[in-house]
């Protein structure tokens, strides 16, 4: 895919995520591979930045489990970035104009209480655990591409598009940090995630649970390896622990995370 291709693709997604609206995306703008829906992504942000509200305050990570990978056809996690205007506090009134086709999944996020600094190859658990501080969090993924667009793509067209578009970001919603989450064994975390005060989402367990901190290592180390740093006070999301549920203006969300403590928010239309 030529640079001129990338830029035209990436224009077309920063275009629609500034008007919150979906697009009929080219197919002939599909990504072919994991760096050419990598470089989109950073077209788009490099788009995107023009407004100061969309300086990147952190990356989120969604298929981080083998399981979830094999049922999606994925061959790998979907990376994007976090700005600071998707960015919302606990018990806020959260707008869609982002998320369209919106879905809440329950995560743990990380927040650096200081830069990540290596003096060897990759980040590994050592590095990371010290500096960072956990909370609950909602990732509310969203997309720009219309349904017709979609509805040929096959899993891995699903997978590179997905990444095109900032790894269908939308908005998120955090909790209170807290540094003494070590304890915590995330993999076992019984998330009480309700949508209207109904009956709880399912967890994801076994395989299909990908583990909170090992997707944080394999985020920042994502994000180094293709040129881009983190500094204290970003925030990673790592990968739903729920079952994704479909959300519309006007419904209510809130979660349990026993160690971690709560979350709520509104969803509003605009």
């Amino acid at each position: 895919m030529s640079t001129e291709l990338i830029r035209c693709a990436g224009r077309i997604l920063a275009e629609a995520w500034s008007a919150g609206k979906s697009v009929d995306f080219p197919s002939g703008l599909l990504p072919s591979d994991r760096d050419t829906a990598y470089a989109v992504q950073d077209e788009m942000a490099r788009l995107l930045a023009d407004d100061p509200a969309n300086r990147v305050a952190g990356w989120k990570v969604g298929a981080t489990s083998p399981g979830v990978q094999r049922a999606e056809g994925y061959d790998g996690p979907i990376p994007g970035r976090v700005f600071a205007s998707t960015i919302h506090l606990n018990g806020a009134s959260v707008p869609l104009t982002r998320c369209r086709e919106a879905r809440v999944e329950a995560e743990v996020a990380f927040r650096f209480m200081a830069a990540p600094g290596r003096t060897h190859g990759r980040f590994v658990q050592e590095d990371l655990a010290p500096i960072v501080a956990a909370a609950p969090a909602f990732d509310i993924t969203g997309t720009r591409y219309a349904p017709n667009s979609r509805a040929n793509w096959d899993s891995r067209q699903n997978m590179l598009a997905g990444i095109a578009d900032n790894g269908n970001g939308g908005a998120v919603v955090i909790g209170d940090f807290s540094s003494s989450w070590a304890g915590l064994d995330l993999m076992q975390l019984a998330v009480e995630l309700r949508v209207n005060a109904g009956d709880t989402v399912p967890n994801l367990r076994g395989q299909s649970r990908g583990d909170p901190f090992q997707a944080l290592v394999w985020t920042v180390n994502q994000a180094y390896e293709r040129g881009f740093a983190l500094a204290a006070g970003d925030i990673v999301l790592t990968g739903s622990l729920t079952e994704p549920q479909p959300l519309q203006a006007g419904d209510n969300v809130e979660c349990q995370m026993p160690g971690l403590g709560s979350l709520r928010c509104h969803l509003s239309r605009a």
